[in-house]
């Protein structure tokens, strides 16, 4: 075997980012490894070059550990990495970038035999005729085919793809996925993680899919593409769970929900990089909306520009029928949205009520926050029980209510929670959502973004499927979750 991964695990204080894993991959093979956010994919690849030492287990590449040695002493030893997010010299050339690798690696002894090697990359990667551009003014495809040429460079045995095609149109993830199979066809041994399911399955010889950083099963890609259990992984159990009770409607008045939130053939991005695509929806107030994809659809840029954290190229946002589109990202809390962000972002070394006090800052909750904040831990008492405890100190479950109480206290008209059951237990998960549903029976508009489809149509009225930045299936929570193209909108099937 060329890499053998035996029974690896790694650690962040309590939580098991990598947990008993082991694979392998064969000379001329392509491994593809899939899971969702928070699954340990891209520890998994730090684990490899080194950038994590190893808490248990054994890592060897072509019959010799490499568990233990520095990052540039396993890619002289024949492996190349590249990063979601490509990192080049900006201000060097494209054909300079490569270079650095060639003599970085050691393969020659003269700039003109690496220019030489340089130039033969490019070819092949299809930069060719812009070897003389700075990497700075090259568009995102052409950051991918530079990032790739760049891993190349270093002439790997084996090649290490860290979702190469996010941000990618489907033309271009089209036109890398042909790039990639060249190189397969040609020998290249790789490891490929990606979120764009048919691009893995179109590429890998077999597919390992991981969570809570653990394998779950390896298959090829037929398998895994129907295999109950990865289903189950990415859209979530059918049946409903009984710590939650079946949705009801809360609407005793005849008179017709107004709008709250309207987006209008929303298109935007970062910078020249488009990641929108004439995105419309509307929330009524009263309601749980769901906003259902996999990691990288578009979820969270979308997000962010409801957020203003994000310029619109084009179209319209209405929060209560007056747009927002010139407003600052400092002013959306003041306007009545709140938002429970992924990874909770709290201040790690204040206490519990020292973060719920921060989120009363603005002008409308500061004058209640002791009231919201008995309301809080009405809603959490085991808050109340640690009111005065730091908050780095709490488990992660109790984390996320103090992430969910922080936004409660700016008084939000509109909330909008971001993957709030990620890398959580199940039945914590349970509990949360039980106060979701009481956070909306108490007159709160909620936004749900979620990766797991059945945990998300079990609260919500209505969802929208989101799939590489359009909107693709959209209606009440009882039809999208009858609805096979949901699968096929995951899977491809």
């Amino acid at each position: 075997m060329l890499l053998e991964l035996n029974h690896v695990s790694k650690h962040f204080g309590a939580v098991a980012a990598v947990n008993h894993l082991s694979l392998s991959i064969g000379e001329g093979e392509v491994l593809g490894v899939m899971g969702p956010n928070g699954s340990g994919k891209t520890t998994l690849l730090n684990l490899i070059m080194g950038v994590y030492a190893l808490d248990e287990g054994e890592i060897r590449f072509a019959g010799q550990r490499i568990s233990g040695l520095s990052t540039d002493g396993i890619s002289r030893r024949g492996i190349g990495r590249t990063y979601q997010i490509p990192q080049p010299f900006h201000r060097m050339t494209v054909l300079e970038n490569l270079m650095v690798g060639d003599l970085y690696g050691g393969s020659h002894r003269s700039l003109k035999a690496a220019r030489t090697s340089a130039v033969a990359i490019l070819d092949r990667v299809g930069l060719g005729e812009k070897a003389g551009t700075e990497a700075r003014k090259l568009g995102l495809l052409d950051l991918k085919r530079l990032e790739l040429g760049r891993a190349l460079s270093l002439r790997p045995v084996l090649l290490l793809l860290d979702e190469i095609a996010a941000g990618l149109v489907e033309t271009e993830v089209a036109e890398l996925q042909r790039l990639i199979l060249a190189l397969k066809s040609q020998g290249q041994a790789m490891l490929l993680i990606e979120h764009i399911l048919s691009f893995i399955f179109g590429l890998s010889d077999r597919v390992l899919v991981m969570n809570f950083g653990e394998g779950v099963t390896e298959g090829t890609p037929e398998e895994i593409a129907n295999h109950p259990q990865v289903h189950e992984i990415y859209l979530g159990k059918k049946e409903v769970h009984k710590q939650i009770e079946p949705r009801t409607s809360k609407m005793v008045s005849k008179a017709e929900p107004q709008g709250l939130l309207s987006l209008r053939n929303v298109n935007a991005g970062y910078g020249d990089f488009q990641a929108l695509f004439d995105v419309s929806l509307d929330i009524l107030e009263g309601e749980i909306v769901g906003l259902i994809g996999v990691n990288g659809a578009g979820k969270t840029t979308l997000i962010r520009t409801v957020n203003r954290q994000l310029s619109l190229m084009s179209g319209e946002i209405l929060f209560r029928g007056k747009s927002i589109v010139n407003a600052q990202a400092y002013d959306i809390i003041g306007l009545g949205m709140a938002q429970c962000i992924e990874g909770r972002k709290l201040f790690p070394e204040l206490t519990v009520q020292e973060n719920l006090e921060i989120g009363a800052y603005c002008r409308r909750a500061r004058d209640k926050r002791r009231s919201t904040m008995g309301q809080v831990y009405e809603l959490f008492p085991i808050l109340a029980e640690r009111r005065n405890q730091i908050a780095n100190t709490l488990s992660g479950g109790e984390q996320q209510m103090l992430a969910i109480g922080r936004a409660l206290m700016a008084l939000p008209e509109l909330i909008i929670f971001d993957e709030l059951s990620l890398g959580l237990a199940p039945l914590v998960i349970d509990s949360l959502y039980k106060a979701i549903r009481e956070i909306n029976r108490q007159g709160i508009t909620v936004l749900l973004v979620e990766q797991n489809v059945h945990r998300s149509l079990e609260v919500a009225d209505r969802a929208y499927i989101i799939e590489r930045g359009r909107i693709v299936l959209s209606g009440t929570a009882g039809s999208l979750g009858r609805d096979e193209h949901v699968k096929q909108a995951y899977f491809g099937l």
